[in-house]
Formats: structure tokens, C-alpha cells, sequence
């Protein structure tokens, strides 16, 4: 990317205290990528070199967006599952919870797979994201885990999207080893993870913590394996009871814990400066009308940074609009919009381990949002459809109409 002066627009970020920096009259200069100022317009240095000026006529530029929680890879739905928690099993839908997708997702080809992932990357990238999150967990097996994985690192860098990948072979158990999660976990932790490493599809480990999926005693083996193989650690815990999960996935340095729903005084506690990001996923919440939610008073107290996510899948949050689960993080868990907003910028980086992404930060990706709204908050405080720029589109349109001109 050519040396570049944004001018006539907004800036907005969160600092690393999670304070919303608001610029409203500010400038962005970038050079080969990279942002080298970004702040108000008075105190803009005079930039060395030859900048083009790009006039934003007052928008507002913010970092993309980060969804750092998608199951973005899949075939099939899940409306028997929503149907029948609402009104009773429909016997014209299936209903057959994440086995239902397991097996959807292998009956269908990789081509259909990858066609269905780039639309939902599409309504991502339309709506201001720039790097997502993209697990397995589909597969529940060598073949199965290793064309998902395949399949999302070959998505990487459509319509300028980052994808990190995430090994979920704990996602559920195959109905093969129905009455054995020992097992299971063992042949996972002895051949899947390390040979799926080895082919360097794997940039995380996740699984399932949680009364609905395996216990503590059943995953340490699992979360030992991906530390000894050197992969960082990220963990579903908690969501439908108590579980320990996240106790045990902050003990493995977990750089996440998601869903959260049952989280323990105990994890709280453990929890506090060990660097781990709480993932909130309120579709999910919202979807199965579930009786508790995190404890996000406590995670303040507690001083545990906040990151927001879709946890785009088909059967507990089949959408993927970040902005509305921004909104939604706010409106039932109350949520001040600075953590919103920081919470799909800044904080979901974090947890992905994204360092030069997420803020406005000198030296940071020049990988930026640009919107048709006047306050940052109103990207998380509304409920209407916010469509975005990317800056990478900007410069292709420009330079489109220059050309055409000579």
C-alpha cells in the first residue's frame, strides 16, 4: 500500500485501559501498511515524502472489526434443535444437535463448503470485519478436522479478511465412541492434534468444557497435549452448568474463555492478571433462552478484559452480524459501549493474539473501517445495518477512477 493521508474524518479506538480514544477532527497517515499517526488534525506532523490525500468528508475511521468466535464452516441447519426447544419436536425437521452438522458438513463437498463459508465471509467483510476466527470441530476426525482446517486457511485473505484457525476436535463426542470420552480424547491427543500441527493447520486449540460436553477430568490430557505441541490454548466453559472449565483452561494459560455463562467465583478469582480474555457470545445466550448469564460485574471487579464474538454456527447462534452481537452484549448484559466497541476491536486481537491489529496504535496494520455514522457508539448502541468501507476498497476505487481519467 502506497504512502497515504486520511483527512476530513473521525478517528476512533479503545486504549489499553479499555478508554474509548475519540479524535473528531483527526488525520491518518500510513506508509507501507502501517499506520505512522493517527490523532488529531492540529497536532498532525507535517508527513515526510509525498502523501496522497484521500478526503473522508467527515466519516468515521475506526479499526476493522475482529470476530474472534466463529464456526463459519458448515452445511445444513438446525431448525428441528430451535423448534423443538420452542414448540416440540417437528418430525418434518431433523433434530440431532451438533452430530446433525457433523454429519451435514460431511456429506457435503469441500466445494460446497468453501462456497457457503465465502458468503458468510462476505456479510463479514461488508459489515467492517478484518480478521476472523475460524474453528473445526465439523469433523471429529483426522480426514474431517483436516478439510475444515484446510478449507478456512485457504480462505485467508479473501476480500481481505485474516482468518486464524482453531483445532475443536473436543467438540462432541462421535457416535462411535458413544459411552467413551476417554477414548476419544486419547486418540485425538495421540494422532489428530500433533498430525494437524505438523501440516501447520493450526494456529489454537479449543474444546468444549461443560456438562453437555466433556468434563475437566476427561480434557486435561487434551489442553497438556496442545501446550507440550506449543499451541496456544482458548476454551468453551461453563455455558449450560458448572463445569470447572475455565479454572482448568486458565491453569494452561488459556488466551480465552468463552460463553461463560456459569462461571465460578473461584475462576474469577483465578482469572485476574493471568492475561486471559472473557469471550461473550450473546446470540448464543439469546438463542437458548438460557437462565444465567456471565457475570460481568464480577469480570470488571476482577479487572478481565471483555472481548465480544458471533459464535456463528448453525444451531445456537446461526448469524453473522457482530455489530448486532455488539449491540447485544450491551442491551442484556449491560455492557457499557466503550467495552462493546473495544470488544470487537481491540480485545477480540487480543485473544486471538492479533498484536498489530485491533486500535489505532502507531506501528499497527493499516487495516481500517471506514463508516457513515458521526459517534463510534453508534456502531453498538443501534440496531440498523451498518455497512462499511474497508480502506484496502477505498484505495482500489481511487486509484479505479484515476486510471480511468488518464
Amino acid at each position: 500500500m502506497r504512502a497515504l493521508a486520511l483527512t476530513d474524518c473521525a478517528l476512533a479506538d479503545v486504549d489499553q485501559h479499555g478508554h474509548l480514544r475519540y479524535v473528531p477532527d483527526g488525520v491518518v497517515y500510513v506508509d507501507g501498511g502501517r499506520i505512522v499517526f493517527a490523532g488529531p488534525r492540529a497536532e498532525a506532523p507535517r508527513p515526510p515524502g509525498t502523501y496522497r490525500a484521500i478526503v473522508l468528508d467527515g466519516r468515521l475511521v475506526t479499526p476493522s472489526l475482529v470476530d474472534c468466535h466463529t464456526h463459519l464452516i458448515y452445511a445444513g441447519n438446525r431448525l428441528g434443535d430451535f423448534l423443538a426447544q420452542r414448540d416440540g419436536h417437528d418430525e418434518r425437521f431433523q433434530f440431532g444437535g451438533i452430530l446433525e452438522t457433523v454429519e451435514a458438513t460431511t456429506r457435503a463437498s469441500a466445494d460446497v463448503l468453501e462456497a457457503l463459508a465465502r458468503r458468510r465471509l462476505d456479510e463479514m467483510a461488508d459489515h467492517g470485519v478484518g480478521a476472523v476466527e475460524v474453528k473445526s470441530g465439523y469433523g471429529l476426525s483426522l480426514d474431517g478436522e483436516r478439510r475444515i482446517l484446510e478449507i478456512a486457511r485457504g480462505l485467508s485473505g479473501y476480500r481481505g479478511v485474516e482468518v486464524v484457525t482453531t483445532f475443536l476436535g473436543a467438540h462432541a463426542l462421535p457416535r462411535e465412541y458413544a459411552g467413551r470420552p476417554g477414548a476419544y480424547i486419547k486418540l485425538l491427543t495421540d494422532t489428530v492434534m500433533p498430525v494437524l500441527a505438523s501440516e501447520g493447520l493450526i494456529d489454537m486449540v479449543d474444546c468444549f468444557i461443560d456438562p453437555q460436553g466433556f468434563s475437566s477430568e476427561v480434557i486435561a490430557p487434551y489442553l497438556a497435549r496442545a501446550k507440550e505441541l506449543g499451541l496456544p490454548v482458548r476454551a468453551h466453559v461453563d455455558q449450560f452448568g458448572p463445569a470447572q472449565g475455565a479454572e482448568l483452561a486458565i491453569d494452561y494459560g488459556a488466551r480465552s474463555i468463552d460463553h461463560l455463562e456459569y462461571l465460578s467465583a473461584t475462576a474469577l478469582a483465578r482469572a485476574q492478571g493471568a492475561g486471559t480474555i472473557a469471550v461473550l457470545l450473546p446470540f448464543a445466550y439469546l438463542h437458548k433462552s438460557l437462565p444465567a448469564m456471565p457475570p460481568v460485574e464480577g469480570l470488571r471487579t476482577h479487572r478481565i478484559s471483555m472481548a465480544v464474538a458471533t459464535d456463528l454456527n448453525p444451531g445456537t447462534s446461526p448469524t453473522a452480524s457482530l455489530l448486532l452481537a455488539a449491540y447485544l452484549s450491551i442491551t442484556l448484559y449491560g455492557l457499557r459501549p466503550a467495552e462493546a466497541f473495544g470488544g470487537i476491536t481491540r480485545r477480540a486481537a487480543e485473544s486471538l493474539g492479533l498484536v498489530d491489529r485491533g486500535s489505532l496504535d502507531v506501528g499497527n496494520r493499516a487495516d481500517l473501517a471506514i463508516w457513515e455514522v458521526d459517534h463510534p457508539y453508534e456502531l453498538v448502541s443501534t440496531v440498523f445495518d451498518r455497512h462499511s468501507d474497508r480502506l484496502s476498497q477505498m484505495v482500489e476505487r481511487v486509484d479505479g477512477a484515476q486510471a480511468s481519467l488518464t
